[in-house]
């Protein structure tokens, strides 16, 4: 995720004409699209003193047309020139500058064909190619108001009256913005690309494109406003990309103690040309009681400056802000904004206390349902703290984060660290904690208590050379004990400076992965340097009582072990599903196994670390789907000493109700920490998903953060940028913003009623051996399913343990084993102990099997005779006492299931244990299609064990979920639509009181209902 620039940020529009040439493309028959025509004699008036020179594109494709000139003008709206576009491209690489009238920027191709101009399909093709990603209409109510970007006060007052506006997200800005009745900044029809030329490749440095992106009221361009508007753009348009930002060296800095400053500058265009630049910069440094000092600084005449700021003074405690205008030629040019705060660091120590209690993080001791984002600054400087920062950008951004409901806020680290590490002691800097502080001030000024993260996706401290040989094995992150020192300098140092602030709270890495550092994302996968090596030796020397019992579960002689210090990792074909030819996939479940423990190993020595400093903050691990699916899982890291687990519910769109239960580990409060819609492109590249087709599944996210269970949804994240940000790429609202200010408002109600989770009557063990062997796509299919199933279709609840925690399966009277092919020795004690002492169990499939798949006489201690062969068949007729039902088997599910052979033949067993009964079906029901019939089946166990409904329906539509999770004198209900169906309702057992409204399809609803009945707080909800 990327942020526009801020520091090229737009400059002001000189009143003085351009010198330089200015071309107007202009062809006869040439069509307009989503803006209103603009005809010559207005286009003439608009750029009077610019001496315009009007081109058709036989003229725009000669070589000098173009040449030395300051502007292109396109005043076509959304129409690009196809037979012109070499040219302009042409130019646009050479530095040139590019003003857009109207439309969404460069949308429409438009050719010469036998005579005629004949438009193309909207697509991205030409926008894609300077930075425009994808454009979309945006709503603006009529009474908006226009004014310029904060800090252009000395631009005329404009109006601007359009039909249409537009958004388009790439690497840009806003100049002018239309704003609501509310203030919020809803659309920006002025924007602006500057290009520095610091890629790569130098591209485009020093040009500048303006568009006008809206469509214009029929009249607009030849009126007064609309006439001066484009004046302005070609005005400012024509001055190229500029840099200007103002540096401070610490954003927080004690009393006494004299601030930093220097102004930047950086002029392109002047820079390639070889010219001089003059000007002036006029600074004011202010406190929140008024301005301190001011003064003013003559620029060198170099196109590239940095200059000293001369505010040296000593500074009382407070806010401080230092605004800068650029100015050449007696006229205002651009404006930056920086802040900085003056205070000790102690102040940060007041403040509520973020803690936990059961299974909900409390504030203040006071239960606490975080609606929040991730966020680091809606400026682009990168995704941690180590150089220039700015706390003005900070400060207001907070600000209206707290008007829109956010309570917490996770940040940190993202990126390598060494640039901010003293080699002498592997802490981090001066500038990088005192960034972090002065961050941290700012948000407490808005009362948001902060998640900040260590590392990313694999842990590493120091430098990282920029070219690394493949050849070269690097060091383990968590094994080597190097590595893991100097990871643990970097935690030490940063804890230590800030272990007092209450409201603050530690995520050790954000996504992890176990353990090759070049191989993120991919499941568990082997690192293969000696430290890796030996602690998979000793891991298997401690797991298994000898090379015969390692033997056996591997299928092989003991003499080709030959000992367990001769035992290699295994291959990364190992790892993985393959239908013949490597006997050694058996060995994935020890690996994954292996990963688990490593992973909560170096946990466990983290949280020993920060504890060991005083701290008693929260700590977390800031995992995504990972943790559910493949790589290092919540149910094991939960236990390893962390406060809270979350899960960041990106790519599992068809699953997001599991996402919750599976996450959450029983006794441990789960968040969604990270979520929104994955991009989604057509193969051309085109945009499925943005701001409004992707606003349904957002808010599905949002709210089955809580679900189950779990309880708060965290945004990733608060930025300028194409895809998650919560602002647009030009600095506008998203209507995301009101979506989580509503949900914001819900969150603060409800909170105080989660006193204690009452958990549910159904317990679903998950199969975690399955899970973690390389048959990891039908286990997750499998839970998937009980999960839709049980929740959608047999309108029940359950909470989640993991396989390999027995020890929190607690005391449902309903536990689902959903197709386990497998299980441990201990977590089928543990369910035959609940079995015996009354509850019921239903399990579907082969299950008396042991972690590798090994037959065990398990099933003939229960007195159940089975064997298990191939499942064949495509199409069963299933006969359970319910009924019969069919089962179908599709794609490559005879080819790889197993399934349990009766000696009679039947499809189904029930078989009385102790006070309890076991419910057996033969297949695996939960990887065959037929959802009803898995319900049904389902349906007759929570009868059988007694399974008190929560709440009844009417409603037959599975796409239509209602999910109540209980506290003692309250129940929430997350509501959510997956239908084309929009008619909701239901009552509420524990009070008796009906519910009826309507749900948008795709959208999501919640309801917090009293035990009186009494509706206490709803999101979304147009009911009751």
């Amino acid at each position: 995720m990327f942020r526009s620039l801020s520091f090229l940020i737009a400059a002001s529009f000189l009143s003085l004409p351009l010198q330089a040439k200015v071309v107007v493309f202009w062809q006869t028959g040439f069509p307009t699209a989503a803006s209103q025509p603009i005809d010559r004699t207005t286009l003439e008036k608009s750029l009077k003193g610019l001496d315009p020179v009007f081109a058709d594109e036989t003229e725009l494709g000669a070589a000098d047309t173009l040449a030395d000139s300051d502007l292109l003008v396109l005043p076509y709206g959304s129409s690009v020139p196809v037979e012109s576009w070499k040219a302009i491209e042409h130019y646009l690489d050479a530095g040139g500058n590019l003003l857009i009238l109207g439309g969404q920027p460069l949308r429409l191709p438009v050719s010469l064909v036998n005579g005629q101009y004949v438009a193309a399909v909207p697509q991205d093709t030409y926008s894609r190619a300077l930075g425009f990603r994808h454009t979309y209409e945006v709503p603006v109510a009529r009474d908006a108001a226009f004014h310029w970007r904060a800090g252009y006060a000395w631009l005329p007052p404009l109006e601007i009256h359009a039909q249409h506006f537009f958004a388009v997200e790439g690497r840009l800005n806003g100049l002018g913005y239309m704003a609501d009745s509310a203030g919020q900044l809803v659309a920006a029809p002025i924007i602006v690309a500057d290009h520095a030329g610091r890629g790569p490749d130098n591209r485009m440095a020093g040009s500048r494109i303006v568009a006008l992106d809206f469509d214009p009221d029929p009249g607009y361009w030849e009126s007064k406003d609309g006439i001066a508007l484009i004046h302005q753009a070609a005005d400012y348009a024509g001055q190229g990309a500029t840099g200007f930002s103002v540096e401070a060296l610490f954003s927080a800095i004690r009393p006494g103690e004299p601030p930093v400053l220097t102004a930047h500058l950086l002029f392109p265009r002047q820079q390639r040309l070889g010219s001089t630049v003059n000007g002036e910069v006029q600074l004011q440094l202010s406190s929140e009681k008024g301005i301190v000092s001011k003064t003013t600084i003559p620029l060198n005449g170099k196109p590239v400056e940095d200059l000293d700021v001369p505010f040296h003074q000593p500074l009382p405690a407070g806010f401080y802000t230092v605004s800068a205008v650029l100015a050449q030629a007696g006229q205002s040019r651009e404006f930056y904004n920086n802040g900085f705060l003056v205070a000790d660091r102690s102040a940060l120590a007041a403040g509520p206390a973020l803690a936990v209690h059961g299974d909900f993080l409390t504030l203040d001791g006071k239960p606490f349902f975080p609606v929040g984002t991730n966020y680091f600054s809606t400026e682009e400087n990168g995704w941690d703290f180590s150089g220039p920062r700015n706390a003005a950008v900070w400060d207001k951004d907070f600000a209206e984060m707290e008007s829109h409901g956010v309570s917490l806020v996770r940040t940190g680290v993202w990126m390598s660290n060494g640039k901010f590490i003293n080699p002498e002691n592997g802490g981090v800097d001066q500038r990088f904690l005192r960034n972090v502080e002065a961050f941290l001030q700012c948000a407490h000024r808005h009362h948001i208590a902060i998640n900040f993260t260590f590392f990313a996706f694999s842990p590493r401290s120091g430098p990282v050379p920029r070219v690394q040989d493949p050849a070269v094995t690097p060091p383990n992150p968590y094994t080597d004990p190097s590595s893991v020192e100097a990871e643990q300098a970097y935690v030490r140092s940063v804890v230590e400076q800030f272990k007092d602030v209450p409201w603050l709270s530690w995520d050790l890495i954000n996504e992890p992965s176990f353990s090759n550092p070049r191989q993120t994302f991919h499941g568990n996968l082997p690192n293969g340097d000696p430290t890796e090596v030996a602690a998979w030796h000793k891991w298997l020397a401690q797991k298994y009582v000898g090379l015969a019992a390692l033997a056996d579960a591997w299928r092989v002689t003991p003499e080709s072990l030959s000992s367990f210090d001769a035992i290699p990792l295994p291959a990364a074909a190992d790892l993985r599903y393959d239908r013949y030819g490597n006997p050694n996939q058996v060995r994935a479940l020890d690996y994954n196994l292996f990963a688990q423990d490593l992973f909560s190993a170096w946990v466990k020595q983290m949280v020993a670390l920060i504890r060991s400093t005083g701290s008693n903050q929260l700590i977390d691990v800031g995992q995504d789907e990972g943790g559910v699916t493949d790589r290092v899982l919540n149910q094991f890291y939960g236990g390893a000493g962390v406060s809270f687990t979350t899960n960041h519910t990106y790519w599992q769109d068809d699953s997001l109700l599991w996402d919750s239960v599976a996450a959450k580990r029983p006794g441990v409060p789960n968040i969604t920490g990270e979520t929104g819609y994955q991009p989604a492109w057509y193969p051309d590249g085109a945009w499925r998903y943005d701001e409004f087709t992707g606003l349904g599944l957002t808010e599905r996210k949002w709210a089955v953060g809580f679900a189950a269970g779990s309880s708060g949804a965290m945004q990733w994240d608060w930025d300028r940028e194409p895809d998650f940000g919560m602002l647009r790429s030009d600095g506008s609202s998203k209507v995301w913003e009101n979506q989580m200010r509503d949900l914001g408002q819900f969150a603060r109600r409800a909170a105080p009623f989660a006193d204690a989770l009452i958990l549910p009557e159904v317990a679903i063990m998950l199969p975690q051996s399955y899970q973690l062997s390389v048959a990891n796509g039908s286990a997750l299919e499998a839970q998937q399913t009980a999960v839709r199933t049980l929740y959608n279709y047999a309108r029940s609840q359950a909470y989640a343990v993991g396989e390999y925690q027995p020890e929190l399966l607690g005391s449902p009277k309903l536990i689902l084993l959903p197709s386990p092919f497998g299980l441990t020795d201990a977590a089928w004690s543990a369910i035959q102990q609940r079995v015996e002492a009354g509850a019921v169990l239903l399990v579907t499939g082969p299950f008396a099997e042991d972690a590798h798949l090994h037959p065990t006489e398990r099933q003939a201690a229960l007195g159940i005779l089975y064997t298990v062969g191939p499942l064949l068949t495509r199409e069963n007729l299933f006969h359970f006492p319910g009924g019969d039902e069919t089962l179908t088997y599709s794609g490559l599910k005879t080819t790889t299931l197993s399934r349990v052979l009766l000696p009679d033949g039947a499809e189904w067993a029930e078989k009385p244990v102790g006070k309890g009964k076991i419910l057996f079906a033969a297949l695996p029901l939960e990887l065959n299609s037929n959802l009803r019939a898995v319900a049904d089946v389902y349906s007759y166990a929570l009868k059988a064990a007694g399974i008190a409904q929560v709440y009844s329906t009417s409603i037959t539509d599975p796409g239509i979920l209602i999910c109540p999770t209980r506290f003692s004198s309250a129940t929430l209900y997350v509501l959510t639509s997956e239908s084309n169906q929009t008619a909701v309702s239901f009552t509420d057992l524990r009070s008796g009181k009906s519910f009826a409204g309507t749900l948008p399809s795709g959208h999501a609803a919640l309801l917090l209902v009293g035990t009186d009945g009494k509706l206490l707080a709803n999101y979304n909800w147009p009911g009751q």
